[in-house]
């Protein structure tokens, strides 16, 4: 339960202390540290930041180990959960140049030194001379700028500007490099928003490739391994094998249309494990079509073991898009979706109220377009309550009912005091905004109702979803 109707001073504080966080400001830190733990921003902060300082300092030390791939993964995920603390930047920078990333270790430098007020003259001292260590170009004297405030530009020597343009460039280019080296299901994760477009190529390739050209085969297959198949099977494996487009032209196509929607940010040929070993497998069945043809029972263990292959690559896609497809309801994800909404609206008097089930319920609908419904929703309800009486109040809650059908269906409803009736509920939502709301509610078969408040509520908006279960809670 979460009631936000806090001091203005209070609110003052946690919007520059995110606004810094979100500009990337050396400040962030010191802002994130300064709130008061006692608040529900402070106390949320404080979370982050001790959860951040365990994955950055796992994450130096995996540097330090030569586990860079881990490395990676538990700096990135601190890096987008809080501020980094400053006095980290040293084992940072001492990390890359073990490693031998001089640029990198460069910059972890610089960004110490500009805070070496966290720090002891001796780290400091140690600090400049390891820097300098690094040569010429890349660890030239540092100087440092004034004590307070940041300066937005440093003047430094020339060939200091050019190796800080250079570690520049190379900081931007960087993420996005390991952007582009990323799996399908690291890109499903980083961008929610590509994962409805995700889920519909995954959808494609399964269905028109996997399914109907390869894993319908199964039993031919296995028939020709075991010198079982008769001349009737034998055509009807060939034709729908080799028959029309070339298989491996087919899976390019497939590819091409994954590059087409997702742009630069993947390559999944090189860069994902799974689909390059898919592309073997493809090669291995194309390569085999002659030996199917004489019967060779070689050729016919070849295409077995990739299409064994191939059913597990297609199971585990499967998988994958049910996982994109069901999203935790919980405290969590409310408490962020507010939050969202109090910094879009500012400080609207308004009291919000939350309750969700303990663990959270999982729903059928895409992460993304749950916060977008979500959102939308709350916001209509907040600046409802805050242009009607006194005191204006939002209540959300969640609860799973079960329908007749036997399907359960969670339902979120959104509360608010503001008397004013609401119309017939389609007229009412398109007369709100919720066009895209209905559209991305469409897409996972919820629907939104209008009912009473009750409980000195004046209105309610309700958003129906299926409940997503798991495979266990299927199966009993």
């Amino acid at each position: 339960m979460l009631v936000l109707c806090g001091c203005a001073e209070r609110d003052r504080a946690w919007k520059r202390a995110d606004e810094l966080w979100q500009r990337r400001d050396p400040a962030a830190f010191t802002a994130w540290k300064s709130l008061n733990p006692s608040t529900n921003e402070g106390a949320r902060a404080h979370a982050a930041l001790a959860r951040a300082d365990d994955e950055y300092r796992r994450g130096i030390a995996l540097l330090s180990g030569g586990d860079d791939a881990q490395a990676r993964t538990l700096l990135a995920e601190a890096s987008r959960r809080a501020p980094i603390d400053p006095a980290l930047y040293l084992p940072l920078a001492r990390a890359c140049r073990a490693r031998g990333l001089d640029g990198r270790a460069a910059a972890m430098y610089r960004k110490y030194l500009a805070q070496k007020g966290v720090s002891g003259a001796g780290d400091v001292a140690a600090a400049r001379r390891e820097l300098g260590e690094l040569g010429d170009d890349i660890g030239a004297p540092f100087e440092p700028p004034p004590e307070a405030p940041m300066p937005a530009v440093w003047v430094w020597g020339p060939s200091l500007l050019a190796a800080a343009a250079l570690v520049a460039l190379a900081l931007v280019i960087a993420p996005w490099r390991r952007r582009r080296r990323a799996s399908l299901e690291a890109l499903a994760a980083d961008h929610p928003e590509l994962q409805p477009a995700i889920a519909f190529l995954v959808g494609c390739l399964r269905h028109e490739l996997l399914k109907h050209r390869i894993i319908a085969v199964g039993d031919a297959v296995r028939a020709v391994a075991e010198g079982k198949l008769d001349d009737k099977e034998r055509r009807f494996l060939l034709t729908r094998l080799y028959g029309g487009e070339p298989l491996a032209v087919a899976w390019a196509g497939h590819l091409g249309a994954f590059m087409r929607a997702l742009g630069p940010r993947i390559d999944l040929v090189r860069r994902d494990p799974a689909f390059a070993a898919a592309g073997r497998a493809i090669d291995a069945i194309a390569g085999a079509e002659a030996g199917l043809g004489r019967g060779d029972s070689d050729a016919a263990a070849r295409v077995l073991e990739a299409h064994g292959r191939l059913r597990a690559f297609d199971a585990a896609l499967g998988g994958f898009t049910t996982r994109l497809q069901h999203t935790v309801v919980d405290g969590a994800l409310l408490d962020a979706m507010v939050g969202d909404v109090r910094r879009e609206l500012g400080h609207a008097p308004v009291e919000i109220v939350m309750t969700a089930p303990a663990g959270g319920v999982a729903v059928e609908c895409y992460h993304f377009d749950l916060t977008l419904v979500l959102r939308n929703v709350v916001r209509n309800a907040v600046a409802a309550a805050a242009n009607g009486p006194e005191p204006g109040r939002v209540a959300i809650d969640v609860a799973v009912a079960l329908e007749p059908t036997g399907d359960e269906i969670v339902r979120i409803r959104v509360r608010d005091t503001n008397p004013s009736p609401l119309p017939a509920p389609a007229q009412a939502l398109e007369a709100r905004g919720l066009t895209l709301v209905r559209a991305a509610l469409a897409r996972c078969d919820g629907s939104l109702s209008v009912e009473a408040g009750g409980d000195g509520f004046a209105k309610c908006v309700v958003v129906r979803l299926f409940r997503a279960l798991s495979a266990a809670e299927v199966a009993a």
